[in-house]
C-alpha cells in the first residue's frame, strides 16, 4: 500500500464524522435512536497546499494514479497532521483514506503550483487488510545462494461492513437443482 506523500499542507479542514446510527418514530410519536457500530464514519479532510515545486506536484498526481482514483485506500504520513499537538486520527489506525474527488490542480506564478485535495475516510480492521503498516521491520534475511524469484505484489483484501445497512426486505432464496435424470 501506497502511503501519500510526506508534504505539509498549507490549510486542512477536517470534519470528525459521526457514529452510524437510525432514528425511528413510533407510532405514539416517540423516537428511538439505535447505534450501528463504534467507529466514526464520513470523516473527511481538504488538503491544500501551496507553492509546490513540479517534483513535488508529481508526488500528489503519481500517488492519485497509484491510488486507481478513489478506488484504493492509503493511510496519511504525520506530516498531513503537522501541527496539532493531537492527532485526531493517528496512522495507522482503523482509518484509512480515499479520494473523494481527483486533485485540484492550479498553475501559480514562477513554476510553482497549488493543489487541493478532498479525502474520505474508510473504516477497516488493520487485520483486515493485507498491507505493510509504515515503520514494519526489514524482515528476514534473505537465504544464501541463487536469489528467488520476486514474491507477486500483495493482495489487498477489503472486507466491506455493512455499517448501517437495513434488515428489510429479508428474503429467502430456493434453489431448485430439478429432476435428476
Amino acid at each position: 500500500m501506497t502511503n501519500f506523500p510526506a508534504l505539509i499542507p498549507s490549510a486542512r479542514t477536517f470534519t470528525p464524522g459521526d457514529l452510524p446510527n437510525v432514528k425511528r418514530v413510533s407510532l405514539s410519536g416517540v423516537t428511538s435512536g439505535f447505534r450501528r457500530g463504534n467507529r466514526r464514519i464520513n470523516q473527511s479532510l481538504s488538503l491544500s497546499f501551496q507553492q509546490l515545486t513540479q517534483q513535488q506536484l508529481d508526488l500528489i498526481t503519481a500517488h492519485y494514479v497509484n491510488r486507481q482514483g478513489s478506488f484504493n485506500i492509503f493511510f496519511l504520513p504525520q506530516e498531513t497532521w503537522s501541527g496539532y499537538a493531537v492527532v485526531p486520527v493517528p496512522s495507522p489506525s482503523n482509518v484509512a483514506w480515499r479520494y473523494a474527488t481527483s486533485p485540484t490542480i492550479a498553475d501559480s506564478s514562477c513554476e510553482l503550483w497549488s493543489v487541493d485535495i478532498e479525502l474520505t475516510s474508510y473504516v477497516i480492521d488493520l487485520g483486515d487488510i493485507n498491507i505493510e503498516l509504515p515503520g514494519g521491520g526489514a524482515g528476514p534475511s534473505p537465504p544464501p545462494g541463487p536469489s528467488p524469484p520476486p514474491p507477486p505484489p500483495p493482495v489487498v483484501d477489503y472486507i466491506y461492513d455493512g455499517l448501517s445497512a437495513a434488515l428489510l426486505p429479508v428474503r429467502q432464496y430456493i434453489i431448485d437443482s430439478g429432476k435428476s435424470q
